[in-house]
């Protein structure tokens, strides 16, 4: 079953060369996994907290176990301090629609 992935993250503008490093490792790594970033967002505003992303990237992967292939990876091991270099802000998270088990569910009753 395919597994979304949402990235809430901040370009650190002071060193393009991490990000340029971390996306040379990353792109593979997606790819590989058969992963497709489905929709990229630009955060515009904060109504509640205090730092935002600045932006939102909503990944698609096949299954949890390609996601587990990348972020488990020694390759993605091997640029955590780039990574920490070239994002401010960097939070990666699982999701799931809760209401995607109830459609399953009423259609094979259907």
């Amino acid at each position: 079953m395919p597994v979304t992935v949402v990235a809430l993250l901040s370009i650190n503008e002071s060193d393009p060369m991490a990000l340029g490093k971390y996306f040379e490792v990353t792109g593979p790594l997606l790819e590989r996994a058969g992963a497709k970033i489905v929709k990229r967002f630009d955060v515009n505003e904060v109504v509640v907290g205090k730092r935002k992303a600045q932006t939102v990237v909503i990944v698609e992967y096949p299954d949890k176990a390609a996601v587990d292939s990348v972020f488990g990876s020694p390759e993605y091991a091997s640029i955590a301090e780039v990574r920490d270099r070239a994002f401010n802000e960097y939070h990666i998270n699982v999701v799931s629609d809760p209401d995607e088990g109830r459609e399953v569910a009423a259609a094979a009753t259907d």
